[in-house]
This record gives C-alpha cells, sequence and structure tokens, in this order.
C-alpha cells in the first residue's frame, strides 16, 4: 500500500524530491515497527496508511501562528509577527539552502524511527522558521484536519543566539493518519519551550543544541505515540523534557525519548507521568546516553504512573548508557494506585469518594502542568 502511494506521489519536478527520496530510501531501511522492535514492544495497534491527503485552504485566520491545513503550511491563513521569518520549505532552500539541506540530510541519515522517515517522504507542505538573534516571540501552530487522508505536516526552526520563542501546538479535527514533524536548531544562549496538546496519531521531535542553550518540552494532547531525541551539542546545553498522558476506555500513549549528551557539562531532566483508566495502556522508553567526552553531565530521568484500573496495564524502561566517568545521572520509574492514606484522609475531612479521587488525581498530574 505505502509503495502504490510513494509511486503516486513520485513527481521529478517536485523540488524537494530529492530529500523525500533520501527518506523513502531511510523509511525502508528502517521497515515498518514490528512487536519485537524495542521501541515498539508495548505497541498494540495495527496501522492503516491512507493515501496522502490532498492541499486544501481555509478561510481561518490564525492570531499570530502557523496554520498546517492537512499537512500542508498554509502562508495566508498565517500571522507572523516581525521580525520573524516564516516560509515554505521548497523557498526557503533558495534562501538557506546550505543549512537546510545540510540539516535535513543529517536529520534523515541519523533517523531511527519509521514514521519521522515516512513524514520526510510525504511531507505536505512544510515550513521554515527562523528567530534571529536576541528576538522573543510566542506562537502557536495549529493543525486543522478537513478530510480523510495521510497527514504530514513539517517544521524546520532556527533559533539564533540569544533568541527566545515560546511554542502551543494545537489541532482542530481529525484525519485517518496524522504524523507531525518538528526539527529545532538552537544557537548560542538560545531558548525555545514547545508545549503539545494536539490529538492525532504521532509527532515526532527532533532538536540539536548549541552553547548555553535551553529546550523545554511539554506533551500534554492527546496522541498515540510521542518520539523525542534531543542532542546537546555543545557545552552547558540543557534540555527538559516532560509528558503528561491521561488515558481511558481502550486507547494507547507511548513516549519515546532520547537525550544524547555529547559535550562537557550538559544537563538534562525527564519526567513523565501516566493516568490509566479502564483497559488503556501506556508506555514509557527513555535513555540518557552520555558520550565519553561528555565529563560532568547532569541527567535525569523519571516515569511515574498512577493505575487506577486492573485491566489497564503501564509499562516503563527508564535505561542509561554513560561512557564519562565524572557524571551525576539517575533513573527511575514508579507503578502503584491511589494512596489509601491521603483517600482516607481527604474523606473524613468530608470529601466524597469522586471528589477525594479527582483530587488526588489532579495534585498528582500539576507537577507537569506545572511546566505548560
Amino acid at each position: 500500500m505505502l509503495d502504490t502511494h510513494w509511486a503516486e506521489c513520485f513527481d521529478l519536478k517536485d523540488p524537494l524530491i530529492h530529500t523525500r527520496k533520501k527518506a523513502w530510501d531511510r523509511f525502508e531501511q528502517i521497515g515498518l515497527p514490528r512487536s519485537k522492535q524495542e521501541a515498539f514492544q508495548y505497541v498494540r495497534k495495527e496501522f492503516c496508511y491512507p493515501k496522502p491527503a490532498s492541499q486544501k485552504r481555509v478561510s481561518q485566520k490564525s492570531e499570530e501562528g502557523l496554520v498546517f491545513v492537512d499537512g500542508f503550511f498554509d502562508e495566508a491563513s498565517s500571522t507572523i509577527p516581525g521580525p520573524l521569518i516564516v516560509l515554505p520549505i521548497e523557498k526557503a532552500m533558495k534562501s538557506y539552502g546550505l543549512f537546510l539541506q545540510s540539516r535535513m540530510q543529517k536529520v534523515i541519515q541519523e533517523e531511527m524511527d519509521p514514521f519521522a522517515a515516512l513524514n520526510g517522504a510525504f511531507q505536505g507542505s512544510g515550513a521554515f522558521l527562523y528567530v534571529p538573534p536576541k528576538c522573543k516571540a510566542a506562537l502557536q501552530i495549529v493543525h486543522v484536519l478537513t478530510q480523510d487522508g495521510m497527514a504530514s505536516p513539517r517544521l524546520h526552526i532556527y533559533l539564533g543566539r540569544g533568541a527566545r520563542l515560546e511554542l502551543e501546538q494545537i489541532s482542530q479535527g481529525k484525519s485517518e493518519f496524522s504524523n507531525a514533524f518538528l526539527d529545532c536548531v538552537l544557537d548560542q544562549d538560545a531558548t525555545m519551550k514547545w508545549v503539545d496538546r494536539s490529538e492525532g496519531d504521532f509527532v515526532a521531535v527532533r532538536a540539536l543544541l548549541k552553547k548555553s542553550s535551553k529546550l523545554t518540552t511539554v506533551s500534554l494532547g492527546k496522541l498515540f505515540r510521542t518520539s523525542l531525541k534531543v542532542e546537546l551539542a555543545e557545552e552547558e546545553a540543557e534540555a527538559e523534557l516532560y509528558g503528561l498522558a491521561e488515558v481511558g476506555g481502550n486507547t494507547q500513549t507511548h513516549f519515546h525519548a532520547l537525550v544524547e549528551h555529547i559535550a562537557p557539562r550538559t544537563k538534562s531532566r525527564q519526567h513523565f507521568k501516566s493516568v490509566l483508566k479502564e483497559s488503556s495502556r501506556f508506555s514509557f522508553e527513555g535513555k540518557i546516553y552520555v558520550h565519553s567526552e561528555a565529563q560532568k553531565t547532569e541527567a535525569y530521568q523519571l516515569n511515574n504512573n498512577m493505575v487506577l484500573s486492573d485491566d489497564a496495564a503501564a509499562h516503563a524502561k527508564p535505561n542509561l548508557e554513560i561512557f564519562a566517568d565524572d557524571v551525576k545521572a539517575s533513573h527511575g520509574a514508579t507503578v502503584g494506585g491511589l494512596n489509601e492514606e491521603q483517600l482516607f484522609y481527604l474523606r473524613t475531612r468530608g470529601l466524597s469518594q469522586a471528589m477525594a479521587t479527582d483530587w488526588l488525581i489532579r495534585g498528582f498530574c500539576q507537577e507537569i502542568l506545572d511546566h505548560a
């Protein structure tokens, strides 16, 4: 099925055809996910790969934000404050081609997630966002889904020195298969915060951090799978990854996170939580990889799960790979239910069973929500 879709999409006149072809070749090397693969061992779902969605425009105007419609960047509906620069990728190739081509090639070559590679092959009209040095901005990314099909929005971001950017990602509507991709490069002293409140199937975030830059990601949306990969490439770079999944029914949520400490004196923190009801499923697989040159690294990873049903299941696999000898690092995971003593205390203060339960759940979640 995917081979047929790829053959139908192949167009030598497409300015991105070489990038698409490299991504497709990489996808074929990786292959579709299998249950025996470590990154997908807890995923229980048969995937349908519909035909890629066609380009369509909407009449709405965003308040200082980027609009993607069925995976295609809608320049006319987007509102970008100066001095930020936003261009469709095919136009950005003319002005920022040297950087973009080098970065996109690197990302594709190193990609290990089949869905991220699939996005590169079937991407709609993607966008490139440039935040000039010392500029401060807050933007919203709106994914509008109006038709069935495969939606593959793609956004590349570059923050100049000392730039500050806050991004909030939301979605409207539904599609058969949504597969978003975000790539960001932070120059020296740049700071970026990304809060994801979208719904859909997949989202992949790739990031490269230079000296003294900082990235914070907060995943709060209702997504099937979130894939995060962050490279701390220069000294004193810092990353904080947070995620919260409140899952019920027969739904599933999966987080896969990799933080690479490449340079000395870098810091990272991962903290993910889940609240599981009914027959829901959740998994967290996180890795901290400390290269031999990354001395004086500080890296922490934690996954907490609150399971409220005998039919729900939580799987946690935090792990460390450390090849430096001057490192502070820890990882851990917990799985449990409601604290009976706390529940009893709240009941003795006049709260109903339902209200006391709600208070405890909200308290459990608040630690992650405070970062949004």
